[in-house]
């Protein structure tokens, strides 16, 4: 086969990973029937779990293991490294059986590939015997076993019962919540993939592919001859990146990160899925994605530039219906990149050209990249714009400028984000803060002051229903009867934000890879912090509110989740006046204290005395 011939195999091996109605490679077992057919070398996927469970299963005390997760998260994939790690052939794991056996040693460890799609009677007999063997200190057979969170519940609460299955019911129901074995009597481990670092799976993912063999016939192919560009290589050039200092993948990686932290989950398969789309997206290929035999025609139709990794990332190489139905691109459309700018970028990109004060930065930003920025489209479509001209279609220069919204964010230098404000291209304008104070707390490093400043303003403005300045202490206030009102005129205490008299309000580690706000009320354990995690959702939200605008974009549940944290603030104040004795009310008068804002904007209280 020659070289050209192979890299279209591997290209069509490839396009079989993306959004489209034939991706069989989503499955283990049909990419092990392409890799032979084609002779491809396999793409080596990340398996974090595989060196510790292989060390496990030598081990002749091994435990018997369970792998979950989501669909697509790579459970079948695990099983099958393992598989071959410890010395079982290859042919018979591909020859379909759904349970596999192999002997390790003096132990038999039994390997099940998917729990979920053993019938009724298979699963019930593997649950029996697992239950029975991790029990049993002295069983010699180990299990490995994968399954979805749902079909692994379901399939042990329909087990034939036994005191030995409720055990281990209890234990996995335990470990799925909380990581922790309660049993010491159950030998078993639990690891959840899809608790795994997406953003860094990606990364290898993106390597992997972008550096596979499979590309070899790329540098002699027709299509990239003289002066002609072939955007399959192209996107792959710029996936792979240009330099330490491109900032592509780190974006694509904050994208990720800040989509998990909101609680939205990447499965390998739709890594894969996004990174082949992105390669191959082209909107006039058959199904959004190009084949190295549909390249020709649209290098010669000019149309290249509608090949760009920057739009394909959101999906607009597939139909608007296809995109929108396709969990992947509906995460990373969340962030509303291409619709969302601000006037800076929109001067730069409409008027950068004729703008003396822009000339320069429009010179390194849009006309440096003649493929997918000074496109002759794009150029055209500005042109006509600016001149305004009666019946003149603007929709496709609008169009156009989504497109270069969306380049920009991705690669834009470190040095002129700030200038141009870089996250104001996506709905979540204080992002970038978000993965600073993320990466500080990670680190044990202090917290920007900037982020402690603009939550507890934008906490005391909830708490309040007022604008309140305040920034160094928090008001905690109440209506009296019923704190989800949203005006709260009376004061219920003043919590200093910098650590005094046992008070302290601080952004601190919420113990599961993300961050919280901590409000500590006494020295000592008597009350514990009252602690309220921020998504990113959440930190934006505060954010909005702290400077004093809010749009009708967010929804009213993170202002719920916030006047339940104050709910919970109130609660604890009260048990704090009640230990430190000032819960009692002077006999025939009540104090009241009224929130009055002062000249500089801050919440002051006013007493009033009422006889009663």
């Amino acid at each position: 086969m020659s070289a050209h011939s192979s890299t279209s195999a591997w290209v069509r091996f490839l396009r079989n990973y993306g959004p489209i109605p034939t991706n069989d490679n989503m499955y283990d077992e049909s990419i092990q029937r392409a890799l032979k057919r084609h002779k491809i070398a396999p793409i080596t996927l990340p398996a974090p779990l595989v060196d510790r469970l292989v060390s496990n299963f030598k081990d002749a005390n091994a435990i018997s293991h369970i792998i979950t997760g989501t669909a697509g998260d790579g459970k079948t994939y695990h099983c099958r490294e393992v598989w071959t790690a410890l010395g079982g052939d290859a042919g018979v794991w591909n020859a379909g059986d759904k349970v596999q056996t192999l002997r390790t040693g003096a132990r038999t460890l039994v390997i099940v590939k998917d729990l979920s799609e053993l019938r009724e009677d298979e699963s019930a007999d593997i649950i029996v015997a697992f239950a029975r063997d991790v029990a049993d200190p002295a069983a010699k057979t180990s299990y490995l076993l994968a399954a979805n969170h749902g079909q692994l519940l379901e399939k042990l609460k329909s087990a034939p019962p036994s005191p030995e299955v409720e055990r281990v019911t209890a234990v996995v129901e335990e470990l799925l919540v909380t990581g922790g074995n309660p049993d010491a009597g159950i030998s078993v481990g639990l690891d959840d993939l899809s608790r795994s670092p997406a953003a860094e799976m990606a990364m290898q993912i993106i390597e992997e592919v972008t550096s596979h063999d499979g590309w070899e016939g790329c540098g002699s192919c027709a299509a990239n001859a003289g002066d002609g560009v072939c955007p399959i290589f192209e996107n792959r050039r710029r996936l792979m990146g240009e330099g330490g200092d491109d900032p592509f993948r780190r974006r694509i990686t904050a994208l990720i990160e800040l989509s998990e932290r909101n609680g939205n989950h990447f499965p390998v398969r739709q890594l894969l899925a996004l990174v082949a789309n992105s390669i191959l997206g082209h909107p006039d290929a058959r199904d959004g994605l190009m084949s190295c035999a549909e390249v020709p025609a649209i290098v010669q139709s000019g149309r290249s530039d509608r090949a760009s990794i920057y739009r394909n990332i959101f999906g607009e190489n597939l139909r608007p219906s296809k995109a929108e139905k396709t969990e992947l691109f509906r995460k990373l459309n969340m962030f509303g990149i291409g619709a969302e700018t601000s006037n800076r970028v929109d001067n730069l990109l409409v008027y950068g050209a004729d703008d003396p004060a822009y000339a320069d930065d429009y010179a390194r930003l849009v006309l440096a990249d003649p493929i997918y920025g000074a496109t002759p489209s794009y150029v055209g479509a500005q042109r006509v714009y600016l001149e305004g001209a009666e019946g003149t279609d603007r929709r496709a220069f609008l169009g156009a400028l989504r497109a270069q919204r969306q380049r920009l964010f991705f690669t834009m230098p470190d040095e002129l984000a700030s200038t141009y404000d870089l996250w104001d291209l996506t709905v979540f304008r204080y992002a970038g803060l978000y993965l600073d104070v993320a990466a500080k707390v990670a680190d044990r490093q202090a917290v920007p002051r900037q982020a402690v400043s603009m939550v507890v303003r934008g906490l005391n403005r909830i708490f309040t229903g007022m604008l309140a300045q305040n920034q160094d202490e928090l008001v905690i206030a109440t209506s009296g009867s019923y704190s989800q009102s949203k005006r709260s005129p009376l004061l219920d205490e003043l919590i200093s934000v910098p650590r005094q008299g046992g008070e302290e309000v601080s952004i601190i580690t919420d113990g599961a890879g993300g961050f919280c706000v901590s409000v500590k009320l006494v020295r000592g354990s008597e009350i514990p912090p009252v602690t309220l995690s921020l998504s990113p959702t959440r930190f934006e939200f505060l954010g909005r509110v702290a400077e004093g605008a809010l749009p009708s974009s967010f929804s009213l549940e993170c202002h719920e989740d916030l006047l339940a944290f104050k709910a919970r603030l109130l609660r604890e104040t009260e048990n704090r006046r009640r230990l430190d004795g000032d819960d009692e009310i002077n006999e025939g008068e009540l104090m009241l204290r009224f929130i009055d804002l002062a000249g500089d904007g801050r919440a002051v209280a006013r007493r009033v005395v009422v006889r009663i």
